[in-house]
């Protein structure tokens, strides 16, 4: 059985809010996939399932939701923006 990989998880806009804090500590699976944390996220959080449009970036690069995790990974969950 394979041990749990720690991970960070950085939050901005309305997901900031909804979270209360800017970042947050997972524990996962090795090589779960990056759009797969949002199980592992507070209901507060994950209510609703991820919004549609949102991005990933691991480790500052930008990234597919389907990218494995490894231990120390950086994911930031960054939604679309509108303006006018």
């Amino acid at each position: 059985m394979s041990e749990d990989i720690r991970v960070t998880v950085r939050f901005f806009g309305s997901l900031r809010e909804a979270a209360g804090v800017d970042r947050m500590r997972l524990s996962v699976l090795p090589a779960t996939p990056v759009g797969a944390l949002w199980g592992h996220l507070p209901e507060r959080v994950r209510r609703g399932g991820p919004p549609e449009g949102a991005r990933y970036a691991l480790n500052h690069e930008w990234t597919l939701p389907g990218a494995p995790l490894s231990d120390g990974d950086e994911v930031a969950v960054v939604l679309p923006v509108s303006g006018g």
